[in-house]
């Protein structure tokens, strides 16, 4: 009997012996090996230091670990001779390494990506870049010893089950591009909060100022007015009032006092509208190789999904909401406002070029499950695409504009849930997706 290939991934293969990683950290300089020894400790790694390419190559030998991080700079044997010598044997080659060094040039850099090495760091490194570069070097060793050992089993069985082999076969295929996808997410994840983190800060300070300057302007009208009231009890003929009155025309007075307000409240709003942008992106950004499960309300997660779409959806179509009265769900919410925000941006983009269409959101309660329509009037679907629509790499969009990942990926999410995702459509006349999530996780 074949195993299942998602049980052998969940199960004990995918953890290193001893339930440990082994990293083994080569440096020729003494401290930087204790800084990165005792980050990577504190993360709970076992840590192997040595202090040259020799005494590497003679621990591998002994015994081999599960990465290793590896400085370019030392004496004898280079980090790129170790680097070289570790991917040129099938005992060593798939042990990720991380290169460190202070030659930042992009020559150095491409000599150690030549190598086979898997990341290639500037010193000094960040805890916090070396540890999640760590983590997901690590996260996806464990992925392909597991892909490899359920390889070995498949072509193990081969002479006895042909047929079986081809559909555990097909179940790898798509596993590995579930893997994929989920590690391009997670890359973009840590990308766009990184964004999200860094805009933050300027629309503070920004919003701060702004404030600030509509206080300070205000003050400077109060003043004005008080001049204005004195200028009126000069004399007519006072050369002061005409200097007073040229300057009034030149800058428009009456029209800065009137705009000048507007302005500022304008920006200010501006600058709420794009804090919300930020909020909402990175709570869709959200990155957690062990995500929580929590009590959501699903209308937040569709209305975050909205807006950061907003730009793709707004000169395409209308979108119309017509929310029911939902109770909170427990779910992952970054995970499907990932698939509102797809099954959204595909709505936008089934809309004809040159035609306003319309988008329906609906959402609604169904004994002990939510239900949520998304609904547009664009291009449909024909009938003989739509059974493959959830397919992995399966795309009706032009070569380039679409990877065939988004459905897919969305049909994995709510399967996730224990819930449903269908779609019924008309060619010419529209689209309807339809997902059902359980109230309570099942």
């Amino acid at each position: 009997m074949i195993m299942d290939a998602s049980s052998l991934v969940q199960g004990a293969d995918i953890k290193f012996d001893g339930d440990t990683a082994v990293i083994l950290v080569v440096d020729d300089e003494a401290h930087n090996r204790n800084v990165i020894a005792a980050q990577l400790r504190n993360e709970g790694y076992e840590i192997v230091s040595v202090s040259s390419g020799e005494e590497a190559l003679n621990e591998i030998d002994h015994r081999l670990p599960d990465l290793v991080v590896l400085d370019v700079m030392m004496p004898g044997i280079s980090g790129f001779d170790v680097a070289e010598i570790l991917k040129a044997e099938a005992r060593t080659a798939n042990i990720p390494i991380i290169m460190l060094t202070a030659l930042g040039d992009a020559e150095s850099r491409l000599a150690a990506l030549s190598n086979g090495v898997e990341e290639f760091l500037t010193k000094p490194v960040a805890k916090a870049e070396l540890v999640m570069r760590v983590r997901n070097l690590l996260k996806l060793k464990r992925y392909q010893n597991a892909l490899e050992r359920y390889s070995s089993l498949l072509e193990s069985r081969v002479a006895d089950s042909a047929g079986k082999l081809e559909s555990a076969s097909s179940r790898l295929s798509q596993m590995e591009s579930q893997l994929l996808q989920s590690e391009k997410m997670s890359a973009i994840g840590l990308l766009a909060a990184g964004v999200a983190h860094e805009i933050n800060n300027p629309i503070g300070f920004v919003n701060a100022n702004l404030g600030t300057l509509r206080s300070y302007f205000d003050g400077l009208l109060s003043l004005l007015s008080v001049y204005e009231t004195l200028a009126a009890e000069c004399d007519k003929d006072s050369p002061v009032l005409a200097r007073l009155q040229q300057m009034r025309q030149a800058i428009d007075i009456d029209y800065v006092r009137q705009d000048g307000p507007m302005l500022i409240e304008e920006s200010l709003d501006g600058l709420s509208r794009v804090r919300k942008i930020v909020q909402d992106l990175k709570r869709f950004a959200h990155v957690d190789l062990n995500p929580a499960w929590e009590t959501a309300d699903i209308h937040e997660c569709i209305d975050s999904a909205l807006n950061i779409a907003n730009n793709e959806i707004k000169y395409r179509a209308t979108v119309r909401k017509n929310y029911g009265n939902l109770p909170p769900v427990e779910c992952l919410p970054s995970q499907l406002g990932q698939v509102f925000l797809n099954l959204l941006v595909n709505a936008a983009q089934a809309i004809p070029e040159g035609e306003r269409g319309e988008i329906d959101i609906r959402t609604g309660v169904s004994g002990d499950s939510v239900w949520i329509e998304i609904v547009d009037n664009g291009r449909g679907i024909s009938a003989e695409h739509q059974n493959r629509i959830f397919d992995p790499f399966f795309t009706t969009k032009p070569v380039g504009e679409g990877t065939g990942l988004g459905l897919s990926l969305s049909y994995g999410i709510v399967k996730t849930h224990n819930g449903m995702i269908a779609v019924c459509s008309e060619q010419g006349k529209g689209t309807i997706f339809h997902i059902s999530l359980p109230i309570r996780r099942r």
